[in-house]
């Protein structure tokens, strides 16, 4: 006799009500890998933008009721359910672009709390009719309150992993305008490209560039190392640079080659693809196609007030590596113990990722080694018994052979290195200052002004026209001609 299956009806979630819990201000130590995420920032207006860490980051403290619902029916877990940066007193150190990463990211926010609410009038009468003596239990931000690392964790992907939660920041606390510094870290090779036996391309001068890369350091205009944003309006391109330099990565084995190295970068404050345009005029230099000097001549905005056309560097070598605080500003609490509610539980994720991308490494050493030799790993017992790390001295002259074959049938003449997997290549090499150039800031702003019109005010006007409508702001756009 056959089982009928009974399916009862799910049962409705529960509405989250925010007045029945208290809440608190606390900042939030975040990292993540960048590879798979459009950038940091989420951009409610902006339907092209999607996939980013903050969206991900706000689906995540609206799905565990950390923060209440904008009030819209059915998105209570998802961003359009956002309540919005002043509700939530969010604010955000870093913006990270595409394909960037960050190690050291700190977020602020109002979540919910495990603190008792304030008691009412009416509760201290009744208080007072009881035991006498009786001590009131104070409140342990470690032990009584949510565990927000671990929450959040385990509804954000794996690739992006809160840290640490500070409970007590300042009261005006704001994770951008607080941040006194912020570090970066630019990793490269050296060489930056597979080496061939007639040409030195891809071998980079760390010397030189390192030598250009303390000219960043002091106050200065950089408007002729960032991507211009219009839209923002910007006049000001001054930002101060406290540390620059070139740094050996150390590794397992001295012998290792390429060697890595990685640009750091100590600054305030930063524009839009500064960091990535820094570092691709440290790539011109370093092979040898312009010198150290051309650093300040770049700076010096007497000489060169338009900023000249160039490549930057790519973006998956870039990583946001800390944010800092003044001292004792933020006290942080990082996870501890084992299970669910521990450390243990973090580094498990953390590993699972490392491991993944070892193995990965292991066979694309091997991989490569097969190839280097023509497939026929028997012609060169010596690589057969290598280390996993491929050492770039050791292909035979084939190898290199087959990528000078390779270099000559693109029909390029010249070829850069710009951090990426692959080198740029490119005619005759332009020297940066002999480019053509981008037209004057004033000019740039004018036109974006004269296009779109009063930007600013329009902005206004279709934020309060779609507030008064409850109207989306796609619809807003759509009329916004007549307004």
């Amino acid at each position: 006799m056959s089982r009928i299956k009974v399916i009862h009806p799910k049962k409705p979630k529960r509405k989250f009500d925010p007045s029945l819990y208290s809440t608190r201000h606390i900042a939030l130590r975040i990292a993540y890998l960048g590879g798979n995420y459009t950038g940091f920032e989420y951009h409610a207006n902006s339907p092209n933008t999607t996939n980013t860490i903050e969206e991900h980051i706000f689906k995540a403290l609206l799905k565990a009721r950390l923060v209440p619902c904008n009030g819209i029916e059915g998105e209570e877990e998802t961003v359009l359910g956002w309540p919005g940066d002043e509700v939530a007193e969010y604010s955000k150190c870093g913006r990270t672009d595409t394909g960037v990463s960050a190690f050291g990211q700190v977020i602020g926010v109002r979540v919910r709390s495990n603190r008792p609410l304030p008691k009412k009038p009416t509760d201290d009468v009744a208080e007072e009719g009881g035991e006498e003596g009786k001590e009131k239990t104070e409140f342990d931000d470690e032990k009584d309150e949510l565990p927000y690392p671990q929450i959040l964790n385990r509804l954000l992907p794996k690739d992006i992993r809160v840290l640490a939660w500070c409970p007590h920041p300042p009261p005006t606390f704001s994770a951008r305008f607080n941040c006194q510094q912020r570090h970066y870290r630019y990793f490269f090779t050296n060489p930056a490209i597979v080496p061939s036996p007639n040409s030195t391309v891809g071998n980079l001068d760390i010397d030189k560039m390192r030598e250009a890369a303390k000219l960043y350091v002091g106050d200065h205009d950089f408007r002729n190392f960032c991507k211009l944003d219009a839209s923002k309006q910007i006049t000001r391109f001054d930002r101060v640079i406290h540390h620059a330099d070139i740094v050996e990565l150390p590794q397992s084995s001295p012998n290792n080659n390429p060697k890595v190295y990685y640009f750091e970068l100590h600054g305030s404050a930063f524009l839009w693809h500064q960091v990535r345009h820094m570092i691709a005029i440290l790539f011109l230099i370093a092979q040898g196609l312009e010198q150290p000097s051309l650093v300040t001549e770049m700076l010096d905005i007497s000489k060169n007030p338009r900023k000249p056309m160039y490549d930057i560097a790519n973006d998956r070598a870039l990583v946001l590596w800390d944010c800092i605080f003044p001292d004792g500003m933020l006290q942080w609490l990082y996870a501890r113990g084992t299970g669910l509610e521990g450390r243990d539980e973090l580094l498990d994720d953390v590993w699972s990722s490392w491991h993944k991308s070892k193995i990965d490494e292991i066979l694309t050493n091997g991989l490569m080694k097969i190839v280097s030799i023509n497939g026929d790993p028997t012609s060169n017992p010596a690589l057969q018994s290598a280390p996993p790390m491929l050492c770039l001295g050791e292909l035979p002259a084939t190898a290199q052979a087959m990528g000078v074959a390779k270099r000559k049938a693109k029909g390029r003449s010249q070829i850069l290195v710009e951090g990426g997997h692959e080198p740029l290549f490119r005619g005759m090499y332009i020297p940066v200052l002999e480019r053509k150039r981008m037209d004057d800031i004033e000019v740039i702003n004018a036109r974006y002004v004269e296009k779109k019109g009063d930007w600013q005010e329009n902005r206004k006007k279709r934020e309060a026209k779609r507030k008064a409508a409850g109207v989306s702001e796609e619809e807003i756009m759509r009329t916004s001609e007549s307004l």
